[in-house]
């Protein structure tokens, strides 16, 4: 976490508020502030798309040019969702080849560790224990509150 020693307090961007940062229970309050902010501008942003979304209809075009010449492109709406499995299936039944239906539906393999078995593992076996570790590395993530009622 980069930290900022000699920042003590923080003014919290749109409600102004300064917060002390060496208090957890003002910071998780802010935090809870921000989010509901967060609600309240996904929600205009969601009406604000869907009126340029009905009103490029009406223009018949999915570009809206503005006055300084930037452009406002409307996409989603209505997308088709597959039952690729179903879809597998019944043209293997109707005698599809099997080469066709690989030029349709492409198969898709993915691969998670289990953290617990693997540490089983490692702590039963040593050269286990090397792989493992010659393969992990630690990454950097934000920090992230949750915050529940």
């Amino acid at each position: 976490m980069e930290k900022h020693p000699d920042l003590r307090e923080y003014v919290v961007p749109y409600t102004g508020e300064l917060v002390d940062l060496s208090d957890p229970v003002a910071c998780g309050e802010a935090v809870g502030q921000l989010r509901e902010l967060e609600v309240r501008i996904a929600e205009a942003k969601r009406v604000l798309a869907d009126a340029i979304a009905e009103r490029a209809q009406v223009l018949g075009q999915k570009t809206i040019t503005l006055p300084d010449g930037r452009k406002l492109e409307v996409r989603g709406g209505k997308s088709k969702v597959y039952d690729v499995e179903a879809i597998e299936s019944e043209l293997r039944e109707a005698g599809m080849p099997e080469e066709r239906i690989r030029e349709i539906i492409r198969e898709e393999v993915s691969y998670t560790l289990r953290v617990a078995e693997a540490k089983r593992a490692a702590a039963a076996n040593e050269e286990y224990a090397r792989i493992l570790e010659r393969h992990t590395r630690t990454v950097e993530t934000p920090y992230y509150v949750t915050i529940k009622r």
